[in-house]
């Protein structure tokens, strides 16, 4: 899909550190060295971002992952990107 290439990708920010242990994220995020404990979905979101992910792309891993309809995926997507933007874990990349 060549649309692809010029929509928005979440990557994760280079200055986090973060571990995934037994299946669960651990983050530390830049700027108030906070440990963050992420839950089952936003572990995948964040194992997705590590090469750059559209939301669309997301949504469709969430829907294979946790067999639920396309609509809530990229909901819940949408949502937990959000949550991860705010807290420095992932950045938004404009084409």
């Amino acid at each position: 899909m060549a649309y692809a290439c010029i929509m928005a990708r979440y990557r994760r920010n280079p200055q986090t550190a973060g571990r995934i242990i037994d299946g669960q994220a651990f983050v530390v995020t830049p700027g108030d060295n906070k440990l963050h404990t992420l839950n089952e979905t936003a572990t995948l979101l964040w194992e997705l971002a590590a090469g750059g992910v559209t939301l669309e792309d997301a949504a469709l891993a969430l829907s294979r992952e946790f067999d639920v309809e396309a609509e809530r995926a990229q909901r819940d997507a949408g949502r937990c990107f959000d949550d991860l933007v705010m807290r420095g874990m992932i950045l938004l990349e404009q084409p």
